[in-house]
């Protein structure tokens, strides 16, 4: 426990300061908007800070097309409406939010300990864990928004080696955060703070169905999928095989499928508007399903499972061979662990502790 406190309080004061450094660089950049139909597209982006790329990539959303739009004559000459040019440089400036990036990434880190501490030190495990879910939900979606959040992290990174996004150094802290969240323990930031997947945990837990639980996708369908996705991803930003993909580059096939959105509902795109539905009866059925089959996050913390700091462990001398936390486990990943087939690249784990719950004889620990 000793060792855990002095973890947790290190976890905060390097989050505290990486965050005040975002902040202050980020306070470097003009915040307010200068717009005007006479200046180009270039101009526009000069002024205020942003690659035209990234303005381009919001004229986009509707019609790829626009991003052969020239770059050095008036807005006003372009030929497009010009509140849509308005209203892709206002999304670019809402996105940019130092002080509530600052205190979302802070509360991640207290939360975060809270859990390591208190929670997973309990045998009664999964009603506190429905609680916590919906305080995640609540919290860092409802009231903090849809930014930033682990999948951005990964998204942004790769759109600015493309050019589309703003400040490397700010990118470079998110990711870094997110990274540091994620080596705590087992895709602990996916399991314990993202606010999409708790929103999709706790619906997976409404008892509709009780046979469900005894389902477990195959984990090599979940990681083909996200690879192929994944690959697309590359393929479609930086236009990779160009003919093969009749013409299309800076295309962000994550903008489309980024559920996140739903907690800016009016920043969701129109693919996801319509499959919502479909993720919500999904997500009845499957546990996490956009983490396990979409988000390019989920795929980079399962590498970082491997040197996690903390993850479950089996005690053999107390292990009865029940089995029990097997079926608990809502993926394959205690299955994986308990045959002891191989060490690394094990079916994602949340650790969500369920199967720490289930064991009769406390043979389970999260050390």
């Amino acid at each position: 426990m000793k060792k855990t406190l002095i973890f947790c309080g290190a976890l905060i004061l390097v989050t505290v300061g990486l965050s005040v450094y975002m902040k202050w660089e980020e306070n470097g950049y003009k915040s307010d908007m200068q717009f005007s139909q006479e200046l180009s597209l270039k101009d526009l982006a000069v002024k205020n800070n942003v690659p035209v790329k990234e303005i381009l990539h919001g004229l986009s959303h509707k019609d790829h097309k626009l991003w052969d739009l020239p770059r050095n004559i008036p807005i006003k000459s372009l030929g497009v409406n010009i509140d849509e040019v308005r209203h892709a440089l206002e999304h670019i400036k809402e996105e940019s939010n130092p002080l509530r990036d600052v205190l979302k990434y802070i509360l991640w880190s207290i939360w975060l300990s809270f859990i390591l501490i208190v929670v997973l030190q309990q045998k009664r495990i999964k009603k506190i864990r429905i609680i916590t879910l919906l305080f995640s939900v609540f919290l860092f979606g409802v009231i903090l928004g849809a930014t930033p959040n682990p999948m951005e992290s990964i998204v942004k990174l790769f759109k600015l080696f493309n050019g589309m996004e703003g400040d490397p150094k700010v990118l470079a802290m998110s990711f870094l955060l997110f990274t540091l969240f994620s080596l705590i323990g087992s895709k602990f930031i996916c399991s314990w703070g993202c606010q999409l997947g708790a929103l999709q945990e706790s619906i997976f837990n409404i008892p509709i169905f009780k046979k469900k639980y005894a389902f477990k996708m195959p984990f090599f369908i979940s990681l083909s999928v996200r690879l192929v996705l994944f690959t697309a991803f590359i393929f479609l930003l930086f236009g990779i095989g160009y003919r093969v993909v009749h013409g299309i580059k800076n295309f962000v096939i994550y903008h489309h499928v980024n559920y996140f959105k739903i907690f800016n509902l009016h920043d969701l795109a129109t693919i996801a508007l319509y499959t919502l539905p479909i993720l919500f009866v999904v997500s009845l059925f499957i546990y996490r399903p956009f983490c396990q089959f979409i988000c390019p996050f989920g795929l980079y913390s399962w590498l970082l499972e491997n040197i996690a700091f903390k993850k479950i462990k089996i005690i053999e001398d107390k292990c009865i061979k029940c089995t029990k936390c097997v079926e608990a486990c809502p993926t394959q990943a205690m299955k994986e662990i308990y045959e002891k087939k191989r060490k690394h690249f094990l079916p994602d784990c949340w650790s969500c502790g369920a199967c720490m719950e289930a064991c009769p004889t406390d043979a389970i620990e999260y050390r």
